[in-house]
């Protein structure tokens, strides 16, 4: 697990050349009472070789990716700083990345970055929730930021194809997310907010968008139905009673869509 999580560090590092705390911890992680401390590479020999690097967009996306998955079998080995920092790497990686949409010439390694991000936050999320390592207020400021990133994409449209990419990661991480909660019925969420996330959905697979962006959106709402189209594990719904009896229209939700009256039609 140890050489798997730092080659995973180093390799993001060297195609991405970020200078980062959260990183360059990760590429140093060892399993507690584990020695297996050869990787054939260190942080600062990455320094010396990232100018031979090539930055790939589904590549840097497929490291995080595995970072973000790894999340359970770090826990098992009671790594939880480790998890943290891959938690922080990702959420602020999308952050990050809503305040440089508005350049559309900027595809900084922060948008490639952010890719992988969004697609794996859901997994990461649903994860820490459920052994207690984040919040209930921290999913729904991740939540935001998939709003804030999907709006400003929209907003800014570019025909990026970074951007594009980004949009259609953006739309299946956020509608996985919301069904989280929804599902698990961990937070209340404003009726005419998640409308206006799906909506926002609607309007990417109806406007003229590549394929792929059109595939984003509609995964999005899928997801966000409770498909689990957009997950990368599968989830067991134990809300599937507690909307019998709620027959009136409320305006926040706590259940699974399917399961409200305000989104009947």
């Amino acid at each position: 697990l140890g050489k798997i999580i730092r080659i995973l560090s180093l390799t993001l590092f060297q195609l991405t050349e970020i200078s980062s705390d959260t990183l360059e911890s990760l590429s140093q992680y060892m399993p507690p009472g584990v020695d297996d401390c050869y990787t054939g590479m260190t942080f600062e020999s990455m320094l010396k070789s990232s100018d031979d690097a090539v930055e790939d967009l589904w590549g840097i996306a497929g490291l995080v990716l595995g970072l973000g998955t790894s999340v359970t079998a770090l826990f098992r080995a009671g790594s939880y700083d480790a998890m943290g920092n891959i938690k922080l790497l990702c959420t602020s990686s999308i952050a990050e990345a809503a305040s440089l949409v508005p350049d559309s010439r900027s595809e900084s390694v922060h948008i490639k970055l952010s890719i992988g991000s969004c697609l794996v936050l859901p997994t990461v999320s649903s994860f820490c929730r459920r052994v207690e390592m984040m919040h209930d207020t921290e999913l729904d400021d991740l939540l935001s930021s998939y709003e804030d990133l999907i709006s400003k994409l929209l907003q800014y449209r570019t025909p990026s194809i970074c951007f594009q990419n980004l949009l259609m990661a953006a739309c299946i991480g956020a509608g996985s997310l919301l069904a989280f909660i929804l599902d698990e019925g961990v937070l209340s969420l404003d009726v005419q907010r998640v409308k206006g996330l799906l909506e926002s959905f609607k309007s990417i697979y109806t406007s003229p968008n590549p394929h792929f962006v059109h595939l984003g959106g509609l995964v999005g709402v899928v997801s966000a139905m409770g498909a689990d189209a957009g997950s990368l594990i599968h989830r067991y719904n134990s809300m599937t009673t507690q909307a019998v009896g709620h027959k009136k229209e409320s305006s926040s939700v706590n259940v699974p869509l399917l399961s409200s009256p305000s989104f009947e039609k």
